[in-house]
């Protein structure tokens, strides 16, 4: 699957590298990188078909980052 680079999905991507677990809720991954909890939501879940991400933990909503796509070569750049 490519992945759209877009910049909230980059600034999401660097944002989990910075995280001891990869681990976050929408809620706090929206806070920090002051995007709509929407627009993080469908990062993740474009994440999670590409199978670089999962739900960790169904009943707080906790994602967790398996492995960045553009470590894979996956690379589509556009700015949005």
């Amino acid at each position: 699957m490519t992945i759209d680079y877009t910049d909230s999905m980059t600034e999401m991507l660097d944002w989990f590298a910075e995280q001891p677990c990869s681990c976050a809720t929408i809620g706090h991954i929206s806070d920090d990188i002051d995007r709509s909890r929407e627009t993080v939501r469908n990062n993740l879940k474009t994440l999670m078909a590409g199978d670089y991400a999962e739900r960790r933990y169904e009943p707080t909503g906790e994602y967790r980052l398996i492995s960045d796509p553009r470590e894979d070569g996956d690379a589509e750049s556009n700015a949005s």
